[in-house]
């Protein structure tokens, strides 16, 4: 699962804004948690768009706001046939940016958080939107979608937030890709290099949004090989 995750100013978040064609700024934003209104990239007409939106999908059909369902995270695996997710699946796809993501682990006996990121750019999380209400009643939110963990990435949680490249981030924003094309990019990448560090447990209260709590307070761990770009 993706429960929390954070966007910062450094050079491979640029470089992600920078590839998505967008600006984020102000920043940073950190600890981001389910139901804090964020901002998402969607497509509009040609061009990418930047906008904010409140993390835990309100389907369109739903009476309205609601957290007796966790829906801030959707199943790769489901999607397609969710009635929650099948319509935002079809025409209404986002990518998620973010520079880290945070997952607990009890690998040493005891639950930690820790920072996961790509040491080479931002992080282009896919995504789904939708939109309730009408007039100033309107509420777009989004759900990030989640697909079963690569092996080298078990130890710390059994599923992850899925990572496209620059080519799939494009692909999954384009209203012409086809379903089953869509479906294939919904899966964890092995050749990603990804960076995985302890934090302190400062980071375990959502209120918490210092910068400083994404400092590790042991040495980060690469895993997987570095992606060419």
């Amino acid at each position: 699962m993706c429960g929390r995750y954070n966007i910062t100013d450094d050079p491979a978040t640029r470089l992600l804004m920078e590839i998505l064609g967008i600006d984020l700024s102000p920043l940073p934003l950190v600890n981001i948690a389910p139901t804090e209104v964020v901002p998402v990239v969607r497509r509009a007409e040609s061009a990418n768009e930047v906008a904010w939106m409140r993390w835990w999908l309100v389907p369109s059909w739903s009476s309205g706001p609601s957290q007796k369902y966790a829906m801030f995270n959707a199943r790769c695996e489901s999607v397609a046939q969710s009635r929650a997710f099948r319509e935002p699946f079809r025409s209404r796809r986002c990518v998620v940016p973010a520079s880290s993501f945070i997952e607990w682990s009890a690998r040493s006996g005891e639950k930690h958080p820790y920072r996961i990121r790509d040491p080479h750019c931002g992080l282009a999380l896919a995504g789904l939107w939708d939109c309730w209400g009408q007039g100033g009643q309107q509420v777009e939110s989004f759900a990030i979608i989640t697909c079963e963990a690569r092996a080298d990435f078990r130890d710390w949680h059994h599923r992850m937030p899925v990572m496209l490249n620059a080519k799939g981030a494009d692909e999954w924003l384009n209203q012409a890709t086809g379903s089953a094309r869509l479906l294939s990019l919904l899966q964890a990448e092995n050749d990603r290099e990804l960076g995985v560090a302890r934090l302190g447990k400062g980071i375990n209260q959502a209120r918490n949004k210092s910068a400083e709590l994404l400092d590790p307070v042991e040495e980060e761990l690469l895993i997987g090989a570095n992606r060419a770009r």
